[in-house]
């Protein structure tokens, strides 16, 4: 199975330029946005190995990625 990184832009159509937007003036919205990504890396890395020697539990940091991506999306509705 191949896994590619999700991508959270693909989850907000109509909100990509008020996404873009906060980026450039909301620092915690840029953090959590930049916390994503990392996030989701490391899920998408661990996932793609057959045998995972990573030290962190896989399930913690789908947990994180979703409250992550939950006040992502707050920020954008409001």
């Amino acid at each position: 199975m191949r896994y590619i990184p999700f991508k959270i832009l693909e989850e907000i159509p109509g909100l990509e330029s008020k996404f873009w937007a906060l980026i450039c003036v909301d620092e915690h919205f840029y953090r959590l946005t930049r916390a994503y990504n990392t996030i989701n890396q490391m899920i998408c890395a661990a996932e793609a190995r057959v045998e995972s020697d990573m030290a962190f539990d896989l399930q913690d940091l789908r947990r994180e990625r979703v409250r992550l991506k939950d006040e992502i999306f707050y920020c954008l509705r409001h």
